[in-house]
């Protein structure tokens, strides 16, 4: 369980090979069956839940949220849960890698690996637009080999506090 003061934050996906022994992929955009490497979604909507794939940008211009994929669902013949992944996985940092990690665990400040046998890191500094609601959401997250099959689907509850209402004189 991770808990959060609100619903933008950074969240770390790491993975390394599975049984197959073949390389976690990496690509963050539709392969052959139009999902990405990273497989992730959230119970609930976030944003606007919006759904326009990869619609990242200001809300002025169009931008929004993800939708929530409840009960978690990787059943490859539905559109709406493909769509969703391409929508989320399209947020996370191109730019990160193993060899580039976005985490710094120590104070000498060095990026690094959350856990140093991953060969893969995902990051996704949450969006305005597509912040995570008040209250509980599960994050049910996989990850492909570059063969294409699925990892284990693994489950984190992330809870964002509810705002206390302030006052007014």
């Amino acid at each position: 369980m991770f808990r959060a003061n609100s619903g933008q934050f950074v969240i770390v996906v790491e993975g390394r090979p599975g049984v197959s022994g073949a390389p976690v992929g990496t690509s963050l955009g539709p392969g052959g069956d139009g999902r990405p490497d990273l497989q992730i979604q959230n119970s609930r909507d976030m944003g606007n839940g919006s759904l326009t794939v990869c619609d990242t940008g200001p809300p002025s211009q169009g931008g929004g949220g993800v939708p929530g994929v409840w009960p978690p669902n990787f059943e490859a013949s539905n559109s709406f849960v493909t769509a969703a992944l391409q929508d989320f996985a399209c947020r996370f940092d191109p730019s990160v890698s193993a060899t580039a990690p976005c985490t710094i665990l120590d104070a000498g400040r060095e990026p690094s690996l959350v856990k140093p046998m991953s060969t893969a890191q995902f990051c996704n500094f949450v969006a305005a637009t597509a912040a995570f609601p008040a209250g509980e959401n599960i994050l049910t997250v996989r990850l492909r080999d570059v063969l294409g099959h699925p990892g284990p689907t693994v489950q984190i509850v992330v809870v964002v506090a509810t705002p206390t209402p302030t006052r007014s004189p």
